[in-house]
């Protein structure tokens, strides 16, 4: 993005001039604002209903789009140093102030592909899935949605609690989904999330013991609200909360309502939430103001969850707190597990004020407030947009489950991170062999909790005959020569 000038003199002649000419004038070095573009931009936000133009906006760091959403752009996602989303006038000023490139684009009318689910068929799943698995599963509603709390009709907040007998007390994982209502691809990730765990259940030894072992709690729409907006193919953001919106309604993500994402009490109301209650950031009129957001809160905190994942999208991003604060955590699982589900996905893990600034989110109030180590994972390339034709979804889905069951597998420990992790494990006539991907000092087989089964110097260990007298799920890990036990994998025992 840089010109460069074959002779010095040119160069001082140009850094010249620009101190000549004053304060505001662009830097000549950076490549920028293109004026066609920026007046294309500005007629397109004279001309929309809803104030804003359609662009993409070149940024070379968080602090430039950080920035950009202060003065009310709506990112939909990144890549490679490009944001794409809905700029405001006061939008195109910062991006002409930074001399940043911005391209106009007509964007498609949002769509709902059939194979998408409404809010009522979300529902109706996931009440099947209890009636199915009555032992394993159960519907609880933990809360109403705005458009319920006004006598408006509206909805019934959902979520699937799944474990076998008596969850309280063991190592807990939530998943949230559909903060923003635009975002379809989330409440089918985690309703995929629930039919893995028990349609194969006493089929599968890792699921089996996961379901068997954990306290595991699925919400797949937290704005059903806006997401029935989505259904009709609006560019719905937001809740649908108009209470605090004079005179005309518009529609779409500058309309009214309140960015649930920006409305936990943690930090609220710091950078990258807007005051504006037509801006698509709005943060509300205080922390906690909107029935969904105060659902979440006292559901979360019923509990003792070990991790907290909510899925957005799109980008293809892995992200962790702090989103308020360019301070790193302290806690070094946090970044270590956000690596690992990366990595398992394929997305770019990164802390989440890396991308911009942010205040009043889901994951920086549950690690801030009750120190649950939390992720969001943004889902989809650049080209996915909030409405991919719903065969992209097994792909969504194939790069979303492994970094799932790995929450769930590490909920006991998320320290394993740091251990072997095994590759292989193969029983045959009662002795269990492994392969790590590291050197492993020890093996351990148990039935239970860690710590209570067999254990042996090595990579290999001789079950006891209690437990290959018949068919049980048996764990197994390794530890390395760090002395940190990995994470634990299932195996049938015969």
């Amino acid at each position: 993005m840089t010109r460069r000038f074959p002779w010095r003199s040119q160069l001082a002649m140009a850094v010249a001039v620009a101190v000549v000419a004053g304060c505001g004038v662009a830097n000549p070095l950076r490549a920028g604002l293109d004026p066609t573009e920026l007046s294309k931009a500005r007629a397109q936000v004279a001309s929309s209903p809803s104030g804003t133009a359609n662009v993409v906006i070149h940024y070379e760091n968080a602090d430039q789009l950080t920035q950009l959403v202060d003065a009310g752009f709506d990112v939909w996602g990144v890549e490679n140093g490009r944001a794409k989303g809905s700029a405001t006038a006061e939008t195109l000023k910062v991006a002409e102030r930074l001399n940043l490139k911005t391209e106009t684009f007509r964007r498609i009318k949002n769509t709902f592909d059939k194979g998408y689910k409404t809010v009522e068929q979300i529902e109706a799943d996931l009440k099947g899935l209890a009636a199915k698995y009555p032992q394993l599963a159960k519907v609880e509603d933990f809360g109403d949605s705005w458009e319920k709390t006004q006598g408006n009709g509206g909805y019934d907040l959902n979520v699937i609690k799944i474990g076998h007998g008596d969850t309280a007390n063991k190592p807990g994982v939530i998943f949230l989904a559909n903060h923003h209502a635009r975002e379809i691809v989330t409440p089918e990730i985690a309703l995929n999330l629930a039919h893995l765990l028990l349609d194969n259940y006493g089929k599968d030894p890792e699921i089996t013991a996961l379901v068997d072992s954990r306290d595991i709690w699925i919400a797949p729409t937290v704005n059903p609200d806006g997401h029935k907006h989505a259904e009709r193919g609006v560019d719905w953001r937001k809740n649908t909360n108009t209470s605090l919106i004079a005179g005309p309604i518009t529609v779409g993500p500058n309309g009214p309502g309140i960015d649930l994402n920006r409305n936990y009490g943690f930090k609220w109301g710091g950078p990258g939430a807007s005051t504006d209650p037509r801006n698509a950031t709005f943060r509300g009129a205080s922390a906690f103001s909107e029935p969904e957001t105060q659902a979440v809160r006292d559901l979360v905190k019923s509990r003792k969850f070990t991790y907290l994942m909510t899925y957005h999208s799109f980008s293809n991003l892995i992200l962790w707190p702090w989103g308020h604060t360019d301070a790193a955590p302290s806690d070094k699982r946090l970044i270590a597990v956000g690596q690992k589900l990366g990595q398992l996905s394929g997305y770019k893990p990164q802390q989440s004020k890396d991308l911009y600034k942010t205040s009043g989110d889901t994951t920086d109030w549950a690690f801030g407030e009750l120190g649950i180590l939390s992720y969001t994972a943004e889902i989809g390339s650049w080209g996915d947009n909030f409405d991919p034709p719903f065969a992209r979804m097994s792909k969504f889905w194939d790069e979303n489950r492994s970094g799932a069951l790995y929450l769930l597998k590490t909920a006991d420990n998320p320290g394993a991170v740091f251990g072997p992790e095994l590759t292989n494990v193969q029983v045959t006539g009662g002795r269990v062999q492994v392969q790590a991907k590291q050197p492993i000092s020890r093996v351990e087989a148990y039935i239970g909790n860690p710590g209570s089964g067999m254990q042996a110097a090595g990579s290999a260990i001789a079950l006891p005959t209690t437990l290959t007298e018949r068919r049980q799920v048996v764990m197994v890990r390794a530890q390395g020569a760090n002395g940190q036990w990995g994470p634990a994998q299932a195996v049938w025992s015969r």
